[in-house]
């Protein structure tokens, strides 16, 4: 890299660390970050983390000759600082473009072994060879994958393997298949480039660009992304009809977990799905008590929350409500209005329209109500 340490390199006015921290810091999921450096990058990397206000930075450690030895001083030192979590994410510092959607994959794929990595298929034949450089098989590519990080482990099984293996490895999962646990993989991105070579931050600054991204802060242009959702619940007997945060005069109300808000309801999986982040049941459950009851504006603020933090926010929003009964008109103002207040942009970026089936069907027939929506977020 010609004598500039490759995480400390600049990219789009920012060090490379800064723009992974970025995304660790700002990710609800993440409680606390360990920062593993070299000995002459200790003084560089806590200028960084006090200048960039990243505090949800702990220890920040020396590292050791090899790359289990840097992670092992990091979970040793997490373990003096307090309880250690549940679950730990390894990442490598080169790497600039993880993102929420890769960290909510790792957080639902870790569950079927304890122990899951990101992995992109292989599009190169690959050759092995000898040591005279001579070709002594080909494998079948189609089961060979390209392994990246943020890898993710039930703390308990990385800390065992740690202890166990002190052979070389290359990553923390095959630590793990050393000591005897099984390894998944979860979908990684070829985006999520490792800068080792001046031509990898080449490559970095292009994604950076295509990105609308100038800077680890999140400057932007206009680079755009679109998301459906969809959401319909029954009509039962009760006041407190709930459509677009605020409630509507009528004699039923709807049924759900939460506040039954469908409205609210596609517009947050609209969001999370723009933002590549899955759908609104993984991370509101209806078996969540937490939601029982909830005003849905809170979901909807939490849904674009983890899509600024995956660097995304909501540029507009086109909404419609299929309901035969009540007759909804009247009210579509003020619900805009409240759907742009819970999204935190101006009322003229909301669009809520109302429509019924002509008596068509279960909505016909005045038994629920159902929404849905479209939204278009920009890059940060």
């Amino acid at each position: 890299m010609g004598g500039v340490d490759k995480i400390f390199a600049d990219l789009g006015g920012e060090p490379v660390l800064a723009h992974c921290l970025e995304v660790f810091q700002c990710s609800d999921v993440v409680a606390t970050i360990i920062v593993v450096l070299a000995q002459h990058n200790l003084g560089l990397g806590r200028d960084l983390i006090a200048s960039r206000g990243f505090n949800k930075v702990g220890p920040i450690v020396t590292g050791g000759a090899r790359r289990q030895d840097s992670v092992r001083l990091g979970l040793e030192a997490m373990a003096k600082a307090g309880p250690m979590p549940p679950l730990i994410l390894v990442h490598d510092g080169p790497r600039p473009f993880i993102d929420e959607a890769m960290i909510q994959r790792a957080l639902a794929a870790v569950g079927r072994t304890g122990a899951s990595v990101p992995a992109i298929p292989l599009t190169d034949t690959i050759k092995q060879v000898d040591e005279t450089g001579t070709v002594i098989g080909t494998p079948d590519r189609s089961t060979l994958r390209a392994v990246q990080t943020p890898q993710i482990f039930q703390t308990d099984l990385l800390v065992a393997a740690h202890a166990a293996i002190s052979e070389d490895v290359t990553d923390d999962a095959m630590l793990v298949e050393r000591n005897g646990g099984a390894v998944t993989v979860f979908e990684g991105s070829p985006e999520n480039v490792k800068i080792t070579t001046p031509d990898d931050l080449i490559t970095a600054a292009g994604i950076l660009a295509a990105r609308g991204c100038q800077t680890a802060g999140g400057s932007t242009d206009d680079a755009l992304r679109w998301g459906t959702g969809f959401d319909g619940h029954a009509l039962v007997p009760g006041e407190g009809l709930r459509l677009g945060g605020i409630e509507v005069p009528f004699e039923m109300r709807l049924e759900g977990h939460s506040d039954g808000d469908v409205l609210l309801h596609a517009v947050a999986s609209a969001v999370l799905g723009a933002a590549g982040l899955g759908d609104l049941g993984t991370h509101f459950p209806s078996s969540s008590p937490e939601w029982a009851g909830a005003d849905s504006r809170l979901i909807v603020r939490k849904a674009a929350e983890m899509a600024a933090a995956a660097g995304w926010v909501v540029d507009y929003l086109d909404a419609t409500i299929v309901a035969q009964q009540p007759r909804l008109g009247p009210h579509l103002v003020e619900i805009a209005s409240s759907v742009a207040e819970t999204l935190d942009i101006s009322p003229d970026r909301v669009s809520i329209k109302a429509t019924s089936t002509d008596h068509v069907g279960a909505i016909g027939r005045g038994e629920g109500i159902a929404a849905q929506a479209v939204a278009t977020l920009r890059a940060r």
